[in-house]
């Protein structure tokens, strides 16, 4: 749903490619621009601009757009493998060694990886530059965290939203549980250990503590902990699972298949704007009660 893609710094001082990554990059639109070598992109995207045959004007609108593509998609890893080689291309191929990208896009690269895309017409057909809006999961644990797995991956916090949740019934359990498990060890970033889940108040505050204790405690990762705030009834209502990078709406609910219902369940990323407003207003909050 949101994948991490590199960027030759290069590309950025020629304006018809800023502008086109301009608006295809960003949470809302399913990509992220990796900052590499670590926390040095932006630097090396000046001074290409510098370097530039561009006039004065040009190099001052470029800079000022390679900072708003920044604010809107740039991601950095905790971690980047070095390189003895000063190219650019070199630190990405190794940090994508490391841990993949969905795509490097380059003017400068005759070899024959496939995840290295150039920069040309032709590369926006290729399968992985499109990021479908969508997607549909089995309703399982584990096939609803894989449908979001690459926004899991980069994300530093997240925020569960069902006004729905029931601990006292098994369905509600095992997507907690699973995704609980999944930040506490995932594989390529640090570990979260945090979850807010925001829930209606149609079982008093005091009993659905009760039944979390009783039904999800224990059954946390060590270290584990989830923070429960409860909200009037009539103000939530979508279904959404929200990280700092971009957000997705979850369908029907953050529940698995009990047999009844619907066997699938429809994921779709969310605007900016939807998700930026919600993730306020859940940080607004303060927690009713916390499990860990």
């Amino acid at each position: 749903m949101i994948y991490e893609f590199a960027i030759s710094p290069a590309l950025c001082s020629n304006w018809q490619d800023l502008r086109f990554f301009l608006t295809t990059f960003g949470g809302e639109q399913g990509r992220l621009l990796s900052d590499i070598p670590r926390k040095k992109w932006i630097r090396l995207a000046r001074l290409a601009i510098k370097h530039s045959d561009n006039g004065q004007l040009m190099k001052k609108r470029l800079v000022a757009g390679i900072e708003r593509l920044a604010r809107k998609a740039i991601y950095c890893r905790s971690s980047v493998p070095g390189s003895q080689d000063e190219r650019w291309i070199a630190h990405a191929i190794e940090a994508h060694k490391n841990r993949p990208f969905k795509a490097i896009i380059t003017d400068c690269y005759d070899g024959g990886d496939d995840c290295i895309l150039r920069n040309n017409q032709e590369f926006t057909e290729n399968c992985l530059w499109n990021i479908p809006i969508d997607t549909t999961a089995e309703r399982r644990p584990h096939e609803m965290i894989e449908a979001i797995k690459p926004m899991l991956d980069c994300a530093r916090e997240v925020i569960l939203i069902d006004r729905n949740f029931d601990p006292d019934k098994y369905r509600w359990r095992p997507f907690l549980l699973g995704l609980s498990e999944f930040l506490s060890k995932r594989e390529f970033s640090p570990s979260i250990n945090k979850i807010d889940y925001h829930l209606g108040d149609r079982i008093a505050a005091n009993h659905m503590q009760w039944l979390c204790n009783a039904h999800i405690s224990k059954k946390l990762p060590p270290g584990m902990i989830v923070n429960f705030t409860v909200w009037p009834w009539g103000e939530l209502h979508d279904r959404y699972i929200l990280t700092d990078i971009g957000g997705v709406d979850f369908g029907i609910g953050l529940d698995i298949h009990d047999g009844s219902g619907p066997e699938n369940v429809r994921v779709s990323r969310i605007s900016e704007q939807t998700r930026e407003k919600w993730w306020k207003a859940c940080k607004k909050k303060n927690a009713t009660f916390s499990l860990g």
